[in-house]
């Protein structure tokens, strides 16, 4: 590859990374395809699990006080959510591979009623 530019071969890691997008089959891991796709880093990835723990516990305060209405819920999920990343696509992918059902599954029922 001899004097190949930086910039160079970041293209071809990210034509690679289409290429191998294409080729495995996503059907059991959506939510990871979607981060891929969305090009979001390490950091990022957890700042969205700690996203989901936070709307946990909006649902146990909620609870707490004899409330249920999802739609703050969903509210705030959407609010915090990373701009690359889409609610209802997240959502699916997370209750598809059972990730945080107790809060990805009422927040996606709801947003399949948007």
């Amino acid at each position: 590859m001899g004097n190949v530019s930086l910039e160079e071969k970041v293209n071809q890691l990210s034509f690679q990374m289409e290429l191998l997008l294409g080729l495995v089959d996503w059907s059991s891991r959506p939510f990871e395809y979607e981060v891929i796709k969305a090009n979001l880093t390490k950091e990022e990835v957890a700042d969205f699990y700690r996203l989901l723990d936070e709307i946990r516990h909006q649902q146990n305060e909620q609870r707490r006080y004899g409330l249920s209405s999802v739609e703050p819920l969903l509210v705030s999920f959407v609010g915090m959510l990373h701009p690359s990343l889409d609610p209802g696509v997240t959502l699916a992918a997370c209750v598809k591979q059972g990730i945080a059902l107790e809060v990805t599954e009422p927040l996606y029922a709801h947003v399949k009623l948007l």
